[in-house]
């Protein structure tokens, strides 16, 4: 659990920037624990029915009738001083650049996930967009919800994941971004020391990208449903993702930082048991309702791909790592979609 450090007010107002799974589920979250809160998604027809009854029907391990504030797709009509940005990573330049004219000294911007290196990022097209008095910026590890969005105004939360990282881009930040966030939610997060430690913590990169293109067959066949993990992941697929995350662990070392392996996160984090990755998996209670997708185009490849692999590798050059499993995902994602996720994806360090 993470102590409030500096004696600062946390924010009474939270804008909530995404209406997707972890948007709206955050957002029913903190509505439900007396929080003001605001919706922003681009598109107004993926939140239309929260902004027709001004609520976010929520169950699970959280369940109520969230009242949320104000939802919109105008983002001047919802913005405040704290900020979670809660959009697919691929997002995260065009919300800074749309942040831009609202962004301040004295405001918060918490990426969650921010992926790989995503705070970086966020900052650097901040500042090309002219803001000088930055926002404090911080990013975490992964999401806190477990959750899937329904129809309309509905979301279910799964789970929620404890002692989630988080770390500010300037490391003594941190201090204010915790302080400024609502009480409750505090206790799902703990420091990490740099941006460089949550940024290479990104499990989902591991978990998602081989695991659909080694199901390929399945994820093209109209009609044919099966759960990521509970199906999708095979005992010889665990052991393949067990050498993609050495690899990451290995990047990690080589700059300085330990980080967990996956199959440690989930035993912390979700309390899994087994010896390896694949028993961890089958552990995981909150997986086992997770379907896999039912198309190539989707963030599992589209994000995790260029903003979760290709930073990975591309660090991993600059520090003398060999890492041929995460050089052969990357590749044969490239080859399947078509696309030069090297040239797109992000490169820092």
């Amino acid at each position: 659990m993470v102590e409030k450090t500096v004696d600062i007010k946390p924010a009474s107002r939270v804008f909530v920037c995404g209406g997707g799974h972890q948007g709206v589920s955050m957002a029913a979250h903190l509505a439900l624990e007396g929080v003001d809160v605001t919706l922003w998604n681009r598109s107004q027809d993926n939140i239309q029915a929260v902004i027709d009854t001004g609520q976010i029907e929520c169950t699970g391990v959280i369940s109520g009738v969230a009242e949320i504030e104000k939802a919109s797709s105008d983002l001047s009509e919802v913005v405040s001083d704290f900020v979670f940005v809660a959009t697919p990573s691929s997002a995260h330049k065009d919300i800074a650049r749309l942040l831009a004219p609202f962004a301040h000294g004295d405001m918060v911007v918490v990426l969650s996930p921010g992926r790989t290196f995503g705070a970086l990022e966020f900052s650097k097209t901040l500042a090309e967009e002219g803001v000088e008095d930055l926002p404090h910026i911080a990013e975490t590890q992964t999401i806190v919800h477990t959750c899937r969005r329904g129809e309309g105004n509905r979301t279910s939360i799964l789970a929620l994941k404890q002692d989630v990282m988080i770390a500010a881009l300037e490391p003594s930040d941190i201090s204010y971004v915790l302080a400024r966030m609502p009480a409750f939610l505090r206790r799902y997060y703990i420091e990490a020391p740099s941006v460089i430690v949550t940024s290479l913590s990104n499990v989902g990169m591991v978990l998602h990208c081989a695991p659909v293109l080694m199901n390929i067959g399945w994820v093209e066949t109209p009609y044919v449903g099966f759960k990521h993990y509970y199906e999708g992941i095979s005992p010889s697929v665990a052991r393949f993702l067990e050498k993609v995350d050495a690899e990451r662990v290995a990047v990690a070392k080589a700059l300085g930082y330990d980080v967990e392996t996956t199959t440690a996160w989930l035993r912390r984090t979700y309390n899994s048991t087994g010896s390896n990755l694949y028993e961890c998996i089958r552990t995981t209670d909150a997986y086992k309702e997770i379907y896999a997708p039912s198309s190539l185009q989707h963030r599992y490849l589209l994000e995790d791909v260029p903003n979760g692999l290709v930073p990975l590798e591309y660090a991993a050059t600059h520090c003398g790592v060999d890492t041929p499993h995460i050089t052969m995902v990357i590749d044969l994602a490239c080859a399947v979609l078509d696309r030069d996720f090297r040239a797109e994806g992000r490169k820092y360090l």
